[in-house]
């Protein structure tokens, strides 16, 4: 399986490291949801640039904190976005039983831009969900570049009685942009009976695949149209990508992280009762010289019984055999990562991170 590439990298120079953003996402103090920076030789072993309670981004917008942060490399590798979620449970009381956070939450996202990963601009806020009748939050962005059209795709999730059509009100939205201050439209994208959210998505050959929670399974799909809306009770209700009837430019179901492991799924993700519960997918690629006949890695966050990320790597994403996929041995450093974004960077991006923010 080959790969097409989303974005470019500064004046074409290889990507040799690995850049981590996140927050810690206990909820207890300011600096829980704020930004933090790992970087990594190998995408295995990670190394924190500051230590818990020295986020390297902090927002004094909107709500004051960020979650769920994404980074996004310009098409021409001349910059690159983080685009997060505009939510701070610790402003709103510390509780998630209280805040109420999606039902009279931001409907914006918060927005940095760098040059060189090290120096970032002043955040602002895109709103991109105040449009949609009833919305009461936008939580969890990622973004696509799409070379076709010569946008960047930008999804995630908001909660809407009134836009809503089957079961749980928080559904998958989508937009276009092409410089994260201005944004088309919102767009209904997936709407589930259950709860339909954290989508990440990967550009491989004319493939899209889509990694998303639902339920607190982490569901995988596939089609050849990003933009393909899907409207169906459940992930296994879209046609199936075994089908030899299934329409490429739809979404296509191929199976979930527990379907592919079985029984020893629960093991694999710590062995906790309900370990292998999941939420804030991210899919990302391996340097080549990482690859290992594995390139392509898929976290998914153990909310359930809060020990963070687990990580998977597999040789296919369209691979339904559990021979092609692996528990990744990774340790994650001694802050805890939640629902963040993985970025292969090149050697002089790893040295500027390391020579601007390491206090080790």
């Amino acid at each position: 399986m080959t790969t097409t590439s989303v974005a470019g990298t500064p004046v074409g120079e290889p990507t040799t490291a690995y850049l981590f953003c996140h927050f810690t996402g206990t909820e207890q103090r300011e600096t829980d949801e704020q930004l933090y920076f790992a970087v990594s030789r190998d995408g295995l072993h990670w190394h924190d640039l500051r230590p818990e309670g020295s986020p390297i981004l902090t927002s004094n917008l909107g709500e004051r904190g960020m979650r769920d942060p994404y980074l996004v490399r310009a098409a021409d590798g001349s910059r690159t976005w983080i685009i997060a979620t505009d939510l701070s449970i610790y402003h709103r009381g510390g509780s998630w039983k209280t805040a109420r956070a999606n039902e009279n939450g931001s409907t914006s996202l918060i927005v940095w831009e760098s040059e060189d990963l090290a120096h970032w601009s002043e955040p602002w806020l895109l709103d991109v969900a105040s449009r949609i009748p009833g919305a009461g939050m936008a939580w969890a962005p990622e973004a696509i570049w799409d070379a076709e059209r010569g946008v960047y795709m930008v999804f995630w999730a908001t909660r809407s009685d009134e836009d809503n059509e089957l079961g749980n009100a928080t559904n998958m939205y989508y937009a276009t942009t092409t410089d994260f201050r201005t944004i088309s439209e919102p767009v209904k994208w997936v709407d589930r009976a259950v709860q339909a959210i954290d989508a990440t998505m990967l550009r491989v050959d004319d493939w899209y695949y889509r990694a998303s929670a639902g339920n607190s399974y982490i569901h995988i799909e596939r089609s050849k149209d990003p933009y393909a809306v899907s409207t169906v009770p459940s992930f296994d209700d879209e046609p199936h990508a075994g089908d030899p009837n299934a329409d490429e430019r739809q979404w296509q179901f191929m199976t979930n992280l527990d379907r592919i492991f079985g029984d020893d799924f629960n093991r694999l993700c710590g062995g906790n009762p309900e370990s292998h519960r999941l939420e804030g997918p991210e899919l990302f690629r391996f340097n080549d010289a990482d690859a290992d006949g594995m390139p392509f890695g898929l976290m998914g966050d153990r909310y359930n019984d809060h020990n963070g990320y687990i990580a998977f790597r597999t040789a296919d994403l369209s691979s339904t055999d559990a021979h092609d996929w692996a528990a990744a041995d990774i340790d994650f450093g001694a802050v805890k990562k939640r629902h963040g974004t993985i970025l292969p960077i090149t050697e002089r991006e790893y040295q500027n991170l390391l020579d601007t923010y390491d206090a080790h």
